[in-house]
């Protein structure tokens, strides 16, 4: 994936457009029943579902487990969905969830989504960060305790990798419940990560570390600020490019 694509670009190559298009992906993921998370309330929330039909009235989901967070996404405006079946990530937006009885069990029923983000991990760029004054990711536990805050070494719109001075107290798999990733005063990234490598780099006294991760349940709007955060530095770093 090139970092020179415009916005109109990143929608033609991933965003599933077409009614018919989005109801064959939605029904895969109903006849396989793939786990899909729905998140809301601006991501505090979510529930672990199984699509239940999706045809051109809408979509009926099955309600989660907990009885607290079925009562909560009933009141939301707005959730976010997000499968990811044989490593493709496939989201999308639904908009006033109500409640209501499918044959004999309750779910959930949302409007059809009018577009679908669609897109397999190879496709993801990775663009190296300046290491000047240096964009920083701070790593949260699942009890809001601060885990590190560490230069950013490359971002995508998969994941991030840090560097950090110290022998990072992480291992490979490990879930990050919380990151938090500036790309100005207006777009934060926040999300879930897992933690997929811890390379030494260099051998010193305290060792020095990359930290590669990738991102969970990442919402679209962030997955849009990061790629424009990308296209950007490339438009700077080419402008820099001698004639």
């Amino acid at each position: 994936m090139s970092a020179s694509f415009s916005n109109e670009e990143i929608e033609d190559k991933f965003f599933l457009l077409g009614q018919r298009e989005i109801l064959g992906v939605l029904n895969e993921l109903v006849h396989r029943r793939e786990p899909v998370t729905v998140y809301f309330n601006e991501g505090r929330q979510f529930i672990v579902t199984l699509l239940l039909s999706a045809r051109q009235d809408g979509l009926v989901f099955d309600i989660g487990g907990d009885a607290r967070s079925n009562g909560l996404l009933e009141k939301a405006k707005t959730c976010v969905f997000l499968a990811l079946p044989d490593g493709i990530r496939i989201q999308f937006s639904g908009v006033d969830p109500q409640k209501l009885s499918w044959g004999d069990q309750d779910a959930f029923w949302v409007p059809i989504p009018t577009r679908i983000v669609r897109m397999q991990r190879r496709e993801f760029f990775r663009n190296q960060l300046p290491i000047v004054d240096p964009l920083k990711a701070k790593l949260f536990d699942a009890q809001g305790a601060i885990i590190g805050h560490w230069p950013i070494h490359d971002l995508c719109v998969g994941g991030v990798s840090v560097h950090t001075t110290i022998e990072p107290e992480l291992k490979v798999q490990d879930r990050i419940a919380r990151i938090i990733i500036p790309l100005g005063i207006r777009n934060i990234v926040q999300c879930e990560a897992v933690v997929r490598h811890i390379t030494m780099m260099e051998r010193t006294k305290t060792g020095k570390h990359r930290i590669g991760m990738s991102f969970s349940n990442l919402p679209h709007d962030m997955d849009v600020a990061i790629q424009k955060h990308i296209n950007q530095l490339e438009y700077e770093r080419r402008k820099l490019l001698p004639k």
